[in-house]
């Protein structure tokens, strides 16, 4: 209890810039990313509109089914519960400590002391490595259950009972439902190294056999692994099987093109980072984002944890497992700097799938955290059993070295720095010479004091007060990533640019486009009194949209569908805006835009953003302001055409890549027309008929449609498995039309028309969970 009274207390401290004010966690992919959807679903939910779809993005995609959106994570309940800036904090901060709580459970299931455990959850929970990731929100929801997740398995090794087994799959189940799948993955990984690299023994669950293993155990550990794996599949089936589905419809089913793919690889110069946090000052310049690794912002972590880490694999017990789980770590982290990776990439299952192999760093931050507590428990037994003395002299002789090379950066600053700057170490390649001049100090400071306290504690048979003073320099040494993290006031998050302002003023139907160009982040952007915050909103990416339940044609997801992600690139590829016919098909009416389109006599100009930019009104609208323009031409959301062609996918996409292309006058789909059901418009007959939207949420869309003769309902939402269409409540054949988007034939008349979202894969994955 006293354990976890101080890591709560410790996780609070850590982030104490958060209750100075109304605030919100918005760093990187926070604010962008995350945020919005969860937003999104909290609001819905609130609203008994369970969201398996979003219709406000992408012109509508499947929403439940992307993990990442967490709807199933328990601890996600908080959002809907609470106010929403102070739900989202919560989970954040709320992991922090339970990552540092569940590697404290782990360590005292192996009977290491209480303060052993305690230095571990201190070291795993205040890394750099959890601070990293506190942005990348899916990874720290899914990686703090990793300790569960081997502490139950480690118990099914040695008792193959249902509890242990349904506790192991019930947290990899979670940390499924957090929504980082590679983890997950890695997770898999680590048990199935567990079952071949240890074994139990019959004398209890706190000990393991160092001899080779014997084949009945690993015939047992293989059983152990295959009803974890059978439970987790039937427990996160609900969830597994919609992203199944979602996965083989997008741009993932092919893989990743291994460029892409291996970009933010672990770098063996970023090794440094474990020491001197930020020390190439990657977040100083966007130009290094995405030529080096940035997946991580700092893995801080101290020299303590590598001393400690290095006695228990000099001299503990039981190291095979852990070593061999490092090895791996570093292994699949390298990326693109590990000669076999391509090969791994190529036939690995689901690897060429994953983006990012620094990622697969979170097993060597947590066996290093883990290995720390076990050397300082190793330790402990030296000082009582009076054996190791030849390590205090080395103990001593390193802290007073420490201390030399931290008085010799003080007393020669000036030289020192000049040398390093001569040589280039400084800004552009690194960080502010300034910066890691002070880290360096800052390092060498509390590393001269751990290696003084280990000498002590020997000493002193590690009195309670040495350990106190150990864990203390501890956690001084990791709060050095204090406030190492970007928010946001709350009300500044979710207040409407005058953009949004006049966009929602229109209560028609229609969708918005941001600019290719608009939403670039590395594309220069002109507005007054900048901040990176009112930068990124004023680029008006879709996904923050979504907080205003805007219809935008595009968004933000890791995981879109392969068929919008084609028709959007020969949109945006056009040599110009209305070079195709594709903004009457999207059903464009607003336009955001850094490029003028004033030359258009389609385009008129709303409001520009020039506040607080001083020059000529006539050049700054040729500059790259932020701009709104209204399209003159609008077309619904929903349309009737009585001409159909079919064509191939392939072919379709060249078509409608032409300005021949009017979809107001032809529909193409892929598969055959019923036969006489569209018949040719007589002369002086009745002219178009007409569909009106009449309502719409998230699953379900009703519209009125009156039309003379036979023809096809055509509307610009995206078309998926799972829609059906009802016309006058009955079912009826619902086409893949104009590449991805949806048609249902009506016959002539007035119907009402009803679409509704219904995918097998929930349905099926609800049973089975």
């Amino acid at each position: 209890m006293g354990a976890a009274a101080t890591l709560f207390f410790i996780a609070l401290l850590f982030f104490a810039d958060l209750f100075t004010g109304r605030y919100m966690l918005t760093e990187r992919d926070l604010g962008p990313y995350f945020i919005p959807p969860r937003f999104f679903w909290a609001e819905s939910i609130r609203g008994l509109d369970f969201p398996l779809w979003n219709p406000f993005q992408f012109a509508g995609s499947p929403f439940f089914a992307n993990p990442q959106h967490g709807m199933l994570y328990p601890l996600n309940m908080l959002l809907v519960f609470l106010p929403f800036d102070i739900a989202f904090n919560a989970i954040i901060l709320l992991h922090f400590f339970l990552a540092g709580l569940f590697v404290y459970l782990f360590m005292r299931d192996w009977k290491v002391s209480p303060s052993g455990a305690l230095l571990s959850g201190l070291i795993f929970m205040l890394s750099g490595f959890l601070l990293s990731v506190h942005s990348l929100l899916s990874c720290l929801l899914s990686v703090i259950w990793t300790p569960l997740v081997m502490l139950y398995f480690r118990r099914a090794l040695v008792d193959l009972r249902p509890r242990n087994v349904i506790l192991t799959a019930l947290f990899l189940s979670i940390s499924f439902f957090g929504g980082g799948v590679e983890i997950v993955y890695g997770n898999v990984l680590l048990l199935l190294l567990m079952v071949l690299l240890e074994s139990p023994s019959e004398e209890g669950s706190e000990k393991w056999l160092e001899r080779p293993q014997r084949w009945r155990s690993r015939v047992n550990g293989m059983k152990a692994l295959f009803w974890v794996g059978l439970l987790f599949l039937s427990l996160s089936a609900v969830q597994l099987i919609p992203f199944l589905e979602l996965f083989f419809h997008s741009i993932r089913k092919d893989g990743i093109p291994y460029a892409e793919a291996t970009i933010w690889s672990f770098a063996p110069k970023d090794g440094l980072l474990f020491f001197l946090p930020d020390v190439y000052g990657y977040f100083l310049d966007m130009k290094k984002y995405w030529v080096s690794q940035c997946w991580f912002k700092t893995l801080y972590t101290g020299g303590l944890p590598f001393i400690l880490s290095l006695v228990f694999f000099l001299s503990g017990k039981r190291r095979k497992c852990f070593l061999a789980l490092l090895l791996v770590s570093i292994f699949l982290g390298l990326g693109r700097y590990n000669p076999l990776y391509p090969w791994l990439f190529q036939y690995v299952p689901f690897l060429s799938g994953i983006r990012y192999p620094a990622k697969f760093l979170y097993l060597f931050v947590l066996v290093l955290a883990i290995t720390s507590g076990l050397g300082f428990q190793r330790l402990e037994e030296m000082a009582r059993e009076r054996i190791g003395t030849g390590l205090n002299p080395l103990f001593i002789s390193l802290s007073l070295l420490s201390a030399l090379f931290l008085v010799f950066l003080i007393l020669g600053h000036g030289e020192i720095a000049s040398f390093l700057k001569e040589r280039g170490i400084d800004d552009p390649n690194f960080n502010t010479l300034s910066v890691n001049l002070h880290h360096a100090k800052r390092f060498l400071f509390y590393l001269a004091v751990f290696f003084l306290l280990l000498r002590v504690g020997y000493e002193t048979n590690w009195r309670p007060w040495v350990k106190a003073l150990l864990l203390l320099f501890l956690v001084g040494d990791l709060f050095g990533n204090m406030g190492f993290y970007g928010m946001e006031k709350t009300e500044d998050f979710f207040r409407k640019t005058p953009i949004l302002e006049r966009i929602n003023g229109d209560r028609s139907v229609f969708r918005v486009f941001s600019t290719r160009k608009t939403i670039a982040m590395d594309a220069p952007l002109l507005i007054g009194n900048p901040s990176p915050f009112e930068v990124l909103k004023a680029r008006h990416l879709p996904s923050l949209h979504l907080l205003h339940r805007v219809h935008d044609l595009w968004g933000v997801d890791v995981i879109r569908l392969k068929r919008s992600d084609d028709l959007y690139r020969v949109f945006t590829e056009a040599p110009s805006i209305t070079a195709t016919n594709l903004i009457d098909l999207y059903g464009v009416k607003y336009v955001i835009s850094v490029t003028p389109l004033d030359e258009s006599p389609d385009f008129e100009r709303l409001y520009a953003r020039l506040e607080g930019l001083s020059g000529k009104e006539e050049d700054l609208l040729k500059a790259n302001t932020v701009k709104l323009y209204r399209y003159g031409k609008a077309f619904p959301r929903a349309w009737l055409v009585e001409k159909a062609r079919v064509m191939e996918p392939k072919a379709m996409l060249s078509r409608m890549a032409e300005k021949g292309f009017d979809p107001r006058q032809e529909v193409l789909l892929e598969e055959s027309i019923p036969l006489g059901s569209i018949s040719p418009r007589e002369e002086g007959g009745e002219q178009e008929g007409r569909a009106e939207l009449l309502s719409e949420r998230n699953n379900r869309i009703e519209l009125r449609v009156k039309t003379p003769r036979p023809a096809f309902l055509v509307l610009s939402d995206t078309y998926v498995p799972g829609w059906k269409a009802f016309v006058d409540r009955k079912e009826h054949r619902v086409y893949q039309a104009d590449y991805a988007f949806r048609a249902v034939f009506v016959p002539e008349g007035e119907h009402r028309v009803v679409f509704l979202y219904r995918p097998l894969s929930f349905m099926v994955g609800l049973v089975i969970s």
